[in-house]
């Protein structure tokens, strides 16, 4: 049930900035932006229909999670219906959140990184400056 659940979230994850990317093209970002984020509304009711229950921690750390997401997409999608390019918006986004695991991963965590994890974040760090180029 869980790599169901995963798979979900990976294409979903995927799928909003997106879809902001294409509203941006299209010069419709600043009107819809609030209305295509709502859609978490619409996957709250749906997996509220699981047959699983999850417990009230999980949904405490989900809830807060989702709130967060969908600040960072709504604030995504402003700064691209104002205008700012999407070769800026979305490598400063990809690099805060790749910042953010990391630093988390070493001062909460207590990881290590090893040669695979420096290799990870390398390439992490390549990809999206790959992904800025216009």
């Amino acid at each position: 049930m869980w790599f169901r659940l995963m798979m979900i979230a990976f294409f979903f994850n995927g799928l909003c900035p997106f879809g902001l990317r294409i509203l941006a093209g299209m010069g419709l970002a600043d009107h819809y932006t609030p209305l295509y984020l709502a859609g978490a509304i619409a996957m709250l009711v749906i997996f509220s229909r699981a047959p699983v229950r999850p417990a009230r921690s999980d949904m405490v750390v989900g809830a807060g999670l989702g709130l967060f997401s969908t600040c960072g997409q709504t604030s995504m999608g402003l700064a691209l219906s104002k205008g700012l390019p999407g070769n800026i918006v979305f490598p400063v986004c990809l690099a805060g959140g790749l910042f953010l695991v990391i630093l988390a991963a070493v001062t909460v965590f207590k990881e290590r990184l090893g040669p695979a994890g420096i290799a990870g974040i390398s390439l992490g760090i390549i990809s999206i400056a790959l992904l800025s180029f216009t």
